[in-house]
This record gives C-alpha cells, structure tokens and sequence, in this order.
C-alpha cells in the first residue's frame, strides 16, 4: 500500500497498529499500518517520530515532495550498496545500457501513436534506427531528442482543446504538462524504491548525467515506463472527462494541478500500478511489480554480463 499525505498541516501518528493522519487532533484517515510500502509526504504534511520509526523498521520508504511534484528526497533503512556492486555499476560501460532505456522508450511512444492514429511513427522509426546504430552517449542522446520531438508533436494534435503545444516545464505551462510532472515524481519515487530494493546505488547512472543527490539510475529506469504508466493514465483521464481545465490553476508564472486534480490523478496512477502488462520476453506482471523486475534484471545485467532489454508496450 502506498500512502499519499496531501492534507496541509496534517500529522501522521502510530496509534494501537494503525497510522492515523489527524489535523488538530481530529483523526482523518486510519490505515492498517503493517501494510503500508510508501509514503509519499506532499508539502506541508508532518510524520511523528513513532510513525518515521516503524515504517523505517518496516522496510518503507517516505518520499518528501513539493506540492507541484518535486521530489526533495526520501528516508528509508536500506543498507547501502554492496562495495563489489559499486564498484561494478562504476565499471560499467554505459552506453549499451543507456540505448536500453531510451529503445524502450521510444518504441513505446511509437505504439501509443499508431494506436490513436496519430501522426509522428515514421520520425520515431527514423529515431529509433539512431538510437541502435549510436556510437557514443551524444548521438543517443540526440536520437532520444528527436523521437521525443515527434512523439510530443504527435500528441499535440490530440491534446490542444487542454492548451498543450509541446512538453514544457520548470514551471509546466498548461494542465497536460502539469499533469505529467506531477505523475513523473510519483514515478520517479517508485523507481527509486525498485533501484534501492535492487541493491544499486540510485546516484550511478548511465543515460543520465551523474550528480550529488540527483538519482541518474532511477531516471533512467523511468525512461521505461513514462509512457505506458503516467502518459497512457494523464491522456486517459483528459479524453474521459476526469481530468478538465478546471483542475488547472495559474500562480508563480506557470500552470498547476488544483487540489481536487492532485486527488483525482494519484489514484489512476496507483490503480494504473497494479494493472498487469506483458513484457516482451513474454511473462505478465503489474506495472509496480514490473519496474521491480527491470531493476533486478539491471543489477544482473552489471554483476554478470547479462543482457538487458528494455520493457515496453507491443
């Protein structure tokens, strides 16, 4: 079970096996605690120490976030990565792993535009072909840039009437991209969870440049799954009628999702989690278990030579 705390001046306590999230001491919520996995904290949302404890000693990870989805860091007890593990994921060469991540990408955002009939698949194919024939990291990099150049573009046609003309953000200036943002960060806390569960350290990555605090690895697990999960969730919710411009809101110069459109989104991101998908080595799994397995068959792919090959939607 993943928790998300989004009620402002909130504290979660441990009461009796139970967490209990109360707001001047009037219980909200009551969760079975023994049960909780994560808990992503959003902005101004406080943890008593009992409670920090006993998801630590559980084995869960607390995410702390901005209300507009940036991820400021996360506590948990995981033991650090084994030192030979290290040491591997820094020998690594990084360029066929990186071409990994960005081929599954791309091949996903492919299949969602020939699927709704959008224009973009014959850039992303040209992009692809790049992206297999690449030498070195720049020319990967460029390739990525160019299929997600045609994938946005082909998307542009479809979502318009909700103010979208391309991928923006740092601040995200229409509903669709604050709506990916914010499913981005709760991506990207699970991908941590996946990298950390794995026993690999989140900060050594090969698609994305390495930085103190900046967890490259997890970015580059996401890469796999932005489109199946958060884009295929953000676009169903807009064409449904879940998600509407009334759940946008303009304040610091860009656009965001409102309270009510934060509640309606997390959900149909943790609903989309637990659905299965096929991967294409043929087994089926939920996508949270999914991410669980690539990050495994990553850390086999660094400690033993093993090939690795990217999830992606067929």
């Amino acid at each position: 079970m993943t928790l998300h705390l989004l009620t402002q001046g909130a504290t979660l306590r441990l009461r009796q096996g139970r967490l209990l999230l109360e707001v001047e001491g009037v219980s909200l919520r009551s969760y079975p605690a023994r049960q909780v996995r994560q808990v992503a904290v959003w902005g101004n949302v406080r943890l008593s120490t009992p409670a920090l404890v006993f998801l630590l000693k559980q084995g869960a990870t607390v995410l702390f976030l901005s209300l507009d989805g940036f991820l400021y860091g996360y506590a948990a007890s995981f033991p650090d990565p084994n030192p030979a593990t290290l040491r591997a994921q820094f020998a690594q060469d990084p360029l066929p792993l990186a071409r990994a991540f960005v081929l599954g990408k791309l091949r996903s955002a492919r299949v969602l535009l020939d699927r709704l009939g959008l224009p973009g698949s014959q850039l992303l194919q040209e992009a692809l072909a790049q992206a297999a024939g690449a030498s070195h990291l720049g020319a990967l990099r460029g390739a990525e840039g160019l299929g997600s150049r045609a994938y946005f573009l082909g998307l542009r046609e479809l979502l318009r009437p909700w103010g979208f003309e391309g991928r923006n953000r740092r601040p995200p200036r229409d509903l669709v991209n604050a709506a990916l943002s914010y499913g981005y960060a709760l991506l990207l806390g699970r991908a941590l969870l996946a990298v950390r569960l794995a026993g690999l350290h989140p900060e050594v990555g090969y698609l994305h440049a390495e930085g103190r605090r900046n967890p490259a690895l997890a970015l580059d697990l996401m890469e796999e799954f932005r489109i199946p999960v958060v884009d295929h969730v953000v676009l169903s919710a807009l064409r449904r009628g879940k998600l509407g411009l009334e759940h946008a809101e303009m304040r610091e110069g860009g656009v965001y999702l409102s309270e009510e459109g934060k509640r309606i989104l997390i959900p149909l991101l943790e609903e989309r989690f637990l659905q299965e998908a096929t991967h294409p080595l043929g087994f089926r799994k939920t996508y949270g278990e999914l991410l669980e397995v690539q990050a495994a068959r990553l850390k086999a792919a660094i400690l033993k030579g093993k090939p690795y090959s990217p999830f992606y939607q067929k």
